[in-house]
């Protein structure tokens, strides 16, 4: 492999390398590739650990670029992503709970860090343009990565995707694309670009990018950095799965670099009726064959619409992980949702959007059914901001107040 400098000025060697997951192949990090070229398994990455210096926190999420497939820093594209506040929850929710806010990232999500690292590997193996497909949180930061690295980008959306979420995208200079179809079908006709090398694919599935699924990782470090210790679970809104795998994944790098003595368990939240990972795990489903036949009705409607999807994409990756931490599937209902969202603004004072509730309406469910306890810590995953997502709010009538109203009109405001 090639390579690359250090701020000393002096060349080092990447610490990652790229294997197939399948027949265990060797790949090389300079050729613009997303599966093995000798059997097309999916590709992993291993990271030289011996000698790596944490960051303390507070460095951002690229002081970890030694446990990110990028060989060159030079390439980095980035808006100031990672890092984000975790923060001690202030009510009472049964357990020790932390906000990981992840809705104060650049474009308000968690999916800016997995575009900060597409858009930076685009930049390295010299990309041209970018298409992606997203039903909003990826579409948006991969239109703001874009314009920050100067590429072009195209944008898939599937058929009634809100109006609201289109704006946004337009406004950073991406190109808009409608499919008359399901996310599915947008997949499939990417899939037919593969082969052109003149088109980066930056869709947040394992699958079509790899590279970009190993950022999640940062928010383990984070976690871990920020607490000094391994929470007892980990609470993680989940729609296509890579962000659930790619949390494991980091807990995992910590383990083998000696820096925790144990792993927490995940816990993943979806819409009640999305619920795949929860129907897989309660009848033993592994392949992807297996999870094709639960299919959920891409045509339901959910307010959980970061969250909507008949088949997760990364459903089996996202099972493996909740099996090997002995964690759990769960879903919520779209009114628990709403009703979580509100109680989390007035208690907590964090607005997220409805799809990053549903973890916070996870939490409450699990303390009724006593899965969790007062001695239990749990960080929960807020993955969004709910300042995305206000075109689906309910509308609400300011109290009218006349000109001359005096202090005994205003205390009655706040009356109960």
């Amino acid at each position: 492999m090639s390579q690359h400098s250090d701020p000393s000025g002096l060349a080092r060697e990447p610490r990652f390398r790229i294997l197939c997951e399948a027949c265990g192949g060797a790949v090389r990090h300079d050729v613009p590739i997303r599966r093995c070229p000798a059997c097309a398994g999916k590709l992993t990455f291993t990271y030289t650990l011996d000698g790596l210096v944490w960051p303390t926190p507070g460095a951002g999420m690229w002081a970890y670029r030694d446990l990110l497939p990028l060989a060159d820093p030079a390439h980095v594209v980035t808006l100031g992503e990672g890092d984000t506040p975790l923060v001690s929850a202030r009510g009472d929710w049964g357990c020790r709970v932390f906000w990981k806010n992840e809705g104060q990232n650049p474009t308000g999500s968690h999916k800016d860090r997995a575009l900060a690292l597409a858009i930076s590997r685009a930049r390295e193996v010299k990309a041209s343009r970018v298409v992606i497909a997203s039903t909003g949180s990826a579409g948006l930061a991969a239109a703001a990565y874009c314009a920050r690295a100067g590429l072009p980008c195209l944008v898939f959306v599937p058929r009634g995707t809100p109006r609201e979420r289109l704006s946004p995208v337009a406004i950073l200079g991406a190109r808009l694309v409608e499919l008359q179809g399901t996310f599915v079908e947008i997949e499939r006709l990417l899939d037919t670009l593969q082969d052109d090398p003149t088109w980066y694919d930056a869709t947040t599935k394992r699958a079509a990018n790899p590279f970009q699924a190993e950022a999640p990782k940062t928010i383990a470090y984070e976690i871990v950095a920020r607490l000094g210790d391994v929470p007892d679970w980990v609470v993680v809104p989940v729609g296509g799965g890579a962000t659930l795998f790619g949390i494991w994944r980091g807990f995992q790098d910590l383990a083998r670099a000696g820096r925790i003595g144990r792993l927490p368990r995940l816990a993943a939240v979806q819409p009640a009726r999305f619920n795949t990972l929860e129907v897989a795990l309660a009848r033993g489903l592994q392949t992807s064959a297996e999870l094709a036949a639960i299919a959920m009705d891409e045509d339901v409607e959910t307010v959980l619409r970061n969250l909507k999807h008949g088949i997760p994409p990364d459903a089996p990756d996202a099972l493996r992980a909740l099996r090997e931490s002995g964690g759990l599937a769960s879903s919520v209902s779209d009114e628990a949702a709403r009703l979580a969202q509100t109680r989390l603004g007035r208690e907590e004072g964090f607005f997220c959007e409805p799809s990053a509730a549903a973890g916070v309406a996870a939490i409450e469910a699990f303390t009724r059914a006593g899965r969790l306890g007062p001695a239990e810590t749990v960080v929960c995953l807020l993955t969004g901001s709910g300042f995305r997502e206000v075109g689906g709010l309910p509308r609400v009538t300011p109290v009218p107040l006349a000109p001359d109203a005096g202090p005994d009109a205003l205390a009655r405001v706040l009356s109960p």
